[in-house]
């Protein structure tokens, strides 16, 4: 099996055919995310032959470690099992760091790939490049319950204090506003959820997943989704995975088993254990 994808893996290379692109659209780079002249590099041969080291944050539902079992799970973490296995890397190894270390970690040789998912922007494509499509979703806005700063939608944000994940895309995307009167970062959600709770933010711009997972977990606290709140325009893009810009053998092959995976099925199932749909799969641009 390793040596059929790797001969399949070395034709496409060849061709210059193993990722599937799609249409370039907002948020998204498409095919000049990766330097298809650097050919030949031997990074997926060493993954297989050698293994390889997987980074990811405490970053629930998305990567995490079990507090009981101590193994490490999560949307993400699942779907790269399964594109290790496809690719007949065997041997994976996971680091947990916060979330703003991936990046660094990963440039300094630390792990092989970030599989907390991440959002290209041209900000982090001057020092990693980033695989194919894997899913997509969007941000939505935590605020106090009962919505006492009347908080709906994009501009309902100027003038207020607002909360994001250091190191998430949240937090260019508001501080190149201009017009807040904070933008305060935090390591954890449970952070940013209590302050906004303890009336020390006026909002919170997170992914409406974990709002969502984290309001079925504490029905009781004094914290909801606002609602008609759309993200901005150039936040829309699919979640992709890290890896350096040096290893485009292992990009081409993990891009290629996302496409895959996604074609066939498997990963849709994977999201729809977390609350997502067939929806997550494509992103279709608002305008």
């Amino acid at each position: 099996m390793i040596r059929g994808m790797q001969r399949l893996l070395g034709a496409a290379l060849i061709s210059g055919s193993a990722v599937l692109a799609t249409a370039a659209m907002a948020g998204d780079i498409g095919t000049g995310a990766v330097d298809f002249m650097k050919l030949g590099d031997g990074s997926y041969k060493r993954a297989v032959e050698e293994g390889i080291t997987l980074g990811i944050s405490n970053d629930p539902p998305f990567t995490y470690q079990d507090d009981t079992t101590k193994d490490y799970d999560g949307m993400d973490v699942r779907i790269f099992r399964e594109v290790a296995k496809r690719l007949g890397i065997n041997d994976v190894k996971w680091e947990l760091v916060q979330f703003d270390a991936l990046i660094p970690g990963l440039v300094a040789d630390r792990w092989d790939v970030v599989v907390d998912n991440l959002h290209e922007n041209p900000k982090r494509l001057e020092v990693i490049s980033f695989t194919g499509p894997s899913f997509w979703y969007g941000s939505a806005l935590a605020v106090q319950k009962g919505n006492p700063k009347n908080i709906h939608t994009w501009e309902d944000l100027a003038g207020k204090t607002v909360g994001t994940i250091r190191g998430s895309i949240g937090q260019g995307i508001l501080e190149a506003r201009g017009d807040l009167q904070e933008v305060k970062l935090y390591t954890s959600n449970e952070a940013e959820f209590a302050d906004v709770i303890a009336g020390r933010l006026d909002a919170v711009m997170e992914d409406g997943l974990k709002i969502g997972q984290f309001l079925k977990k504490n029905p009781d606290v004094a914290l909801e989704l606002a609602s008609g709140y759309s993200p901005p325009a150039d936040e829309y893009g699919y979640a992709r995975y890290g890896i350096r810009k040096d290893d485009v053998d292992l990009n081409l092959a993990v891009s290629r088993a996302l496409a895959e995976i996604r074609a066939d099925g498997t990963l849709g199932s994977i999201v729809k254990e977390y609350g997502f749909t067939d929806r997550n799969l494509w992103f279709f641009p608002t305008q």
